[in-house]
């Protein structure tokens, strides 16, 4: 069977399963060749990103592979590290009304890295850890490890890769002065809580405006902007595309990702592939930015191989291969069985969720 992988997961060994082509269509290395060092170098220097390899015939249950390493308690550390820090400085900032940047900046250039060693293991991990504690604080942490693996995707510069990791860090500290039952509320909120809610932009901005970062327009629009709508139907100031930065028009495909697949107080998470169809029909009625989210759909598809799902008839499953080369294409899973379910194809089934470690035992 066929297997995608990151160019940067290659090793010496593995069997070539599809044609690697050049820009020009001109084949780089064929079908059936044994991937050597030289070979995976060569890759590494050109604008590919994942190679078809072919794999032995599926295993049985005992055997699939990948169970065991679920979490990654290296990982998992440095993400509560963080976590902790991160909520500690967004009480220092409501208490104060200062933003400690030297606290910002050292949690941006010495605990962020660490979480981002490549798509698939950042991907997989924060779908895999608990979520315990303040939700705005685990989301705005999910936004901005996305936020750095968006940085890579989009091969922005350093300078630019840092000011979208800054202003999703700070995109909701304004939530911090809105009272915790209108945040967490079940059901749906009145008009005057919504209007309460849509005001958190421009909380945000008065508390971070006194500080250096006010003095950066790239970071203080993406976070006054990630509510914003390419066709104006975002908020607070209701901008249109050309009116929106590429910061807001970023980070507003990376807060929704989050705050769909992920537990909330009011609403249950929804499997990334439904979300994916979600983000893509608001990219082709002009909500969202078409190059930016095509771009975060694509590369995630790709992080998500590997991850273990529950699926809609009670089975549980790996994602073993997704074709790339649809935006809106559905993954083939292997179940503890050994079963193949290529949900393209298989009516009524559908994933459900991505599954922690504890909900695959």
């Amino acid at each position: 069977m066929l297997k995608p992988y990151g160019v940067e997961e290659l090793r010496d060994g593995l069997k070539v399963g599809r044609d690697i082509l050049n820009g020009d269509g001109g084949v780089l290395i064929a079908k059936g060749k044994i991937l050597t060092t030289e070979m995976i170098n060569s890759l590494l220097d050109r604008p590919i990103f994942s190679v078809y390899i072919e794999e032995d015939a599926p295993q049985t249950e005992k055997e699939i592979p990948g169970k065991e390493h679920l979490l990654d308690d290296a990982y998992v550390n440095r993400y509560e590290l963080l976590f902790n820090r991160l909520q500690l400085f967004y009480i220092n900032t409501l208490d104060t009304g200062k933003v400690n940047e030297d606290e910002l900046n050292a949690m941006v250039d010495n605990d962020l890295p660490p979480l981002l060693p490549s798509a698939a293991k950042a991907v997989s991990q924060i779908h895999n850890m608990s979520r315990e504690g303040d939700y705005t604080v685990h989301h705005v942490l999910h936004a901005t490890i996305l936020a750095g693996l968006m940085g890579q995707w989009l091969k922005l510069s350093a300078v630019k890769r840092r000011e979208l990791i800054v202003a999703a860090l700070l995109m909701d500290i304004g939530k911090q002065k809105i009272s915790k039952d209108i945040l967490e509320k079940h059901g749906k909120l009145t008009n005057s809580e919504r209007a309460i809610i849509e005001k958190h932009p421009d909380y945000a901005y008065d508390m971070v405006k006194h500080s250096s970062f006010g003095n950066n327009q790239n970071i203080m629009c993406g976070i006054t902007q990630h509510h914003e709508r390419c066709d104006g139907s975002g908020y607070p100031n209701r901008l249109k595309k050309n009116k929106i930065s590429d910061n807001g028009r970023i980070l507003a495909i990376l807060d929704i990702y989050d705050a769909m697949a992920t537990n909330r107080a009011y609403a249950r998470r929804r499997s990334p592939f439904d979300v994916f169809g979600v983000l893509y029909d608001d990219i082709l009625s002009g909500k969202l930015d078409t190059e930016f989210g095509v771009c975060f759909l694509k590369n995630l598809c790709h992080a998500l191989n590997g991850n273990w799902v529950g699926l809609t008839n009670g089975e549980k499953g790996r994602i073993v291969y997704i074709d790339e080369s649809r935006v809106t294409s559905l993954p083939i899973v292997q179940t503890t069985s050994g079963k193949f379910i290529n949900l393209n194809t298989e009516s009524g089934v559908k994933i459900q969720s991505i599954l922690t470690a504890n909900e695959v035992d």
